[in-house]
């Protein structure tokens, strides 16, 4: 069975919070948007309409979204978000992880804004033919990870080492990597194809582990060594709003293949940071094809990336 999936990442639906909710992380939050412009970098309305329409038409058979699906984790862009990917969760089986932007807040976290809006696709769980059947965690209640999606031949292990802190960078809690680990060689021993869903990038564009102070996983290191040693197939991830396919080496002698989607909204004429989705068919024999599908800013709609993600 082969399976065909499309992979979201980093929208940042926005939706301008009352003088009420301007305080503490949300007010630097605007200046990063107002003053230094990032609000007009994202238009997540018209692009996740244009792209998940787009995606339709190829007949995916399941989805991924890794995460920042708000700017500001309110419970307004919740909203907007749940709506934008109507499409896609109404129709696919989704799996869907944070990122550091819906965990933006203490608020946000304590109240499980992201869980009480994308828990259903949060939890993990077996694809039964309509929902995702024996979950690892119930829909609502606070995800740690990781959980376990399972469609068909493949397994999807779905992670979150996003912090609401100042900075944005993210640390895995204790145990966590240890499961992970666990549960992807429980699934690579069933035969089964498996993608390792994490919001932040293990490597740059160069292969090597992604530092940038303030903005990256502190624990890469560690990250990046469980990755080579569990070996997963495919490695699915955003953060970094530029696209690229790299590998790591597993120290079994297998690689993993590391996709970065950049961002599914930004709006630019620069081909690897232009608003994009991907196109992954995942073969019986585990050998996949990538396209990235990408609408710049002025063109009438998305096109192929003139990169290769393929090989």
């Amino acid at each position: 069975m082969s399976v065909r999936l499309v992979h979201f990442t980093d929208v940042h639906f926005y939706v301008p919070p009352t003088p009420a909710g301007v305080f503490g992380k949300r007010a630097l939050g605007l200046v990063n948007l107002h003053v230094v412009g990032r609000s007009k970098y994202f238009d997540a309305t018209s692009a996740v309409t244009r792209l998940v329409e787009d995606a339709l038409t190829f007949d995916p058979d399941v989805a991924a979204i890794t995460g920042d699906l708000t700017a500001m984790s309110s419970e307004a862009e919740f909203r907007a978000a749940r709506a934008g990917f109507a499409g896609l969760l109404d129709g696919l089986p989704t799996a869907v992880i944070p990122g550091n932007h819906d965990r933006y807040t203490r608020g946000a976290v304590r109240e499980r804004r992201m869980e009480q809006h994308f828990g259903r696709w949060m939890g993990g769980g077996t694809w039964d033919g309509e929902t995702w059947a024996d979950p690892d965690v119930a829909a609502g209640e606070a995800v740690v990870g990781p959980v376990v999606f399972r469609f068909g031949p493949v397994s999807f292990v779905a992670t979150d080492p996003c912090r609401a802190t100042l900075r944005s960078s993210g640390k895995f809690p204790v145990g966590v990597l240890d499961a992970a680990e666990r549960r992807i060689r429980e699934e690579r021993e069933a035969g089964r194809y498996v993608v390792f869903l994490l919001h932040y990038p293990p490597l740059d564009h160069t292969g090597a582990p992604y530092r940038r102070p303030g903005h990256s996983l502190i624990d890469v290191d560690v990250v990046v060594d469980m990755l080579r040693r569990a070996s997963p197939d495919l490695v699915l991830h955003g953060h970094k709003h530029e696209c690229w396919r790299t590998a790591i080496e597993g120290t079994g002698g297998r690689a993993s293949v590391v996709l970065n989607c950049g961002s599914s909204s930004a709006v630019t004429p620069i081909e690897d940071r232009a608003a994009g989705y991907f196109l992954i068919d995942i073969a019986e024999d585990g050998t996949i094809d990538v396209r990235r599908r990408i609408l710049k800013a002025g063109d009438d709609g998305p096109t192929d990336h003139p990169g290769s993600f393929a090989g």
